[in-house]
């Protein structure tokens, strides 16, 4: 009896501690601080993070870009206590103003999103909900829908070769290009519109939650998660399908938010997700690849340090939708509506694939 009153005991005290801890995360969240060259724009109508953003068209373009239809959108990603979303937000950057989307056909997270042309496109990603109690034993899905300029309802189309999570995917030269993640290998998929899927090149380091821009006609494959966040970076040349090393960052980040404009890689945020010595990156870089020798140097910090988002060229903006301020499991109690937005000096129009 004296055993389990002892046991009772511990772990009552268990439970007012969890409570404690958990309302402590609630009230205290991370606050926007005051940083040159960013802003807040409209929030996000719910907050939620492991997320796809991308720039699409609400009409038709047949020769982008059409600035007048270009909106952000904002898709799927988790909520609450690791709740899957199927809902899409779309951003009028004129009138500043959000709509609803045609919604996902199946709820996804740590999944990704490209433009091709005026459609959109989505791959892959993961239903898994509750607790994050292991990455590698979430199902990997190899979904692959389309939504046209200006459709209220999602494509299916052919699934890609193998499934993925944790991955980005991104258009070049006609062509969308799925890199890294979690699945069967850690080939490059490569999917032409009218001509199905096909294997590129073995990624010389296969992880998840890593950021992947295109320049210059290469893929910049950035950081990443293997089991613990790290450095490394890879340079995919799709014209002979083969991989180079490229400069590795100052320091290690996952789940980062990251976009190239006018020749400058942003990566800005991240995580290392270990429960007990993990944290938010408060570290951001940007790398010029005219430079010679090409280095990452400091970026702008952010007004809010996040991971679980991507980044995109919205007009002469950098737009970062959502997120978490906690790393790892804690990013249950952090989810955010933030959208956040950055004019690099001398912003240009960005490119349109």
């Amino acid at each position: 009896m004296q055993v389990y009153r002892a046991f009772l005991f511990v772990l009552i005290l268990a439970m007012v501690a969890g409570l404690g801890a958990s309302a402590w995360l609630l009230t205290h969240q991370p606050q926007p601080r005051i940083a040159e060259r960013w802003s807040l724009g409209p929030p996000l109508p719910a907050a939620r993070g492991e997320l796809a953003t991308a720039v699409g068209y609400v009409h038709p373009c047949r020769a982008p870009p059409c600035p007048e239809s270009e909106r952000l959108f904002v898709l799927g990603g988790l909520s609450g206590f690791f709740n899957p979303q199927s809902r899409v937000d779309i951003l009028d950057p004129t009138r500043h103003a959000w709509s609803v989307g045609p919604q996902l056909p199946a709820p996804r997270h740590h999944f990704a999103a490209a433009r091709l042309g005026d459609e959109l496109y989505v791959s892959g990603g993961t239903d898994v909900s509750g607790a994050d109690l292991g990455h590698q034993y979430w199902p990997a899905h190899n979904n692959f829908w389309l939504l046209s300029a200006g459709a209220d309802k999602w494509q299916t189309l052919p699934p890609m070769i193998e499934p993925r999570w944790g991955h980005r995917m991104v258009a070049h030269d006609g062509r969308l290009f799925v890199i890294g993640g979690r699945g069967r290998s850690g080939r490059v998929l490569i999917y032409t519109p009218g001509k199905d899927w096909s294997l590129g090149a073995e990624m010389p380091r296969v992880r998840d939650h890593l950021s992947v821009v295109e320049v210059g006609g290469k893929l910049w494959a950035i950081g990443g998660r293997d089991p613990n966040s790290i450095t490394r970076v890879d340079v995919y040349d799709p014209v002979i399908d083969t991989w180079v090393s490229g400069p590795e960052l100052p320091h290690p980040t996952s789940g980062a938010a990251e976009v190239a404009v006018d020749g400058t890689i942003y990566v800005f945020g991240g995580e290392e997700p270990d429960f007990v010595t993990g944290e938010i990156t408060d570290r951001h870089w940007c790398l010029d690849t005219r430079s010679d020798p090409q280095r990452w140097e400091p970026a702008p910090r952010p007004v809010l340090a996040v991971h679980g988002s991507n980044a995109v060229a919205l007009g002469d903006s950098i737009a970062i939708a959502g997120g978490a301020t906690r790393h790892g499991a804690f990013s249950a109690a952090a989810w955010t509506n933030a959208l956040q937005l950055y004019k690099p000096a001398g912003r240009r129009s960005a490119a349109h694939p």
